[in-house]
């Protein structure tokens, strides 16, 4: 499937996919990636070549540090993947924090702005929960509705859902969310139901549930409706997992993600339905959501773009 025969989509990874050192090489060979760093930097008041670049992982995977960093990682490979080859998408999508990415690329909002808004929705997201309440795991290898019956299982008797289900990532792969003790219970019973693997992500907070209501309320406060405008290309919602462009959506579907599931299968297999995507192009520090896509759909074209050799790769991918 080459040329003219792709039908493309951009897709943005999100926190998780962090490392040390990520789009180091980019930052190295290519000007107009130091130029997103640079701007990035000057807007938040923060040296992010060290924060990026440097060796202090847990100074990076603090969530304030890490949803601004990723943004500008993933802002930066896309600037320079524009710039080499010019490929327009038909639609574009980011996975949780990834969101904004398509935010800015669809130009619905200034990238200074998308950095002042992940900051402050990192700060909040922490502040929502105490340090130590929440955990995130990826169950691999067991059936949604075991997972939900497991779910319940935890949940029964408590005043209050502690465990939710935060991520619906591909047929082989859901994450679940919520207060430490209780999905250290529902991981040993899924163990138990035959979970192939069970990984604990390095975020701080349990994303993507009820408990972030509060982060919810403040970004709510702090989002200025000026920063927006209406997309210049359809974006889907991790909220919905349909397509939008129009200003209110945009503003009411970021607010939304941050307490509801991801539905990122939904995501893929409706831009393959919608809008006829058969390729699907991943632009930031990790090959994460190219891997999930291929569960999700075998005979999807897919490309990670995260590193010069695999931009190299690219060209060769739309030849």
């Amino acid at each position: 499937m080459k040329g003219s025969n792709l039908k493309t989509a951009f897709v943005f990874p999100g926190q998780g996919s962090q490392h040390a050192g990520m789009g180091k090489d980019f930052f190295e060979a290519f000007h107009q990636a130091r130029l997103v760093m640079e701007e990035a930097s000057d807007t938040l008041g923060l040296d992010m070549n060290k924060l990026i670049l440097g060796d202090d992982e847990k100074l990076l995977n603090l969530t304030e540090n890490t949803q601004p960093a990723l943004l500008t990682v993933s802002m930066s490979i896309l600037n320079v993947l524009e710039r080499e080859t010019g490929i327009k998408p038909l639609c574009v999508s980011g996975h949780s924090l990834g969101e904004y990415t398509a935010n800015v690329f669809a130009d619905s909002i200034d990238f200074s702005k998308a950095l002042l808004i992940t900051k402050k929705r990192g700060i909040f997201m922490q502040e929502a929960c105490p340090v130590g309440f929440g955990k995130m795991a990826a169950v691999i290898g067991l059936g949604r509705d075991v997972i939900k019956s497991v779910i319940e299982e935890v949940n029964l008797g408590c005043e209050n859902p502690l465990v939710f289900v935060a991520n619906y990532n591909s047929p082989v792969q859901t994450v679940i969310s919520g207060e430490s003790l209780s999905i250290d219970r529902a991981c040993e019973k899924l163990k138990e139901k035959g979970a192939r693997r069970i990984v604990i992500l390095p975020v701080s907070a349990p994303s993507h549930t009820p408990f972030m209501e509060g982060a919810k309320k403040n970004l709510s406060a702090f989002f200025n409706d000026s920063w927006f405008r209406d997309a210049k290309i359809d974006i889907f919602s991790n909220a919905t997992s349909l397509n939008y462009t129009i200003k209110d959506d945009i503003i009411r579907f970021l607010l939304e993600q941050i307490v509801s599931p991801v539905r990122w299968d939904e995501i893929i297999l409706n831009m393959e339905k919608l809008f006829g995507v058969n390729s699907f192009i991943e632009i930031g520090p990790s090959n994460v959501l190219g891997s999930l896509i291929k569960r999700i759909d075998k005979n999807a074209s897919v490309i990670s773009v995260n590193n010069v050799s695999s931009l190299n790769e690219l060209e060769k991918f739309i030849s």
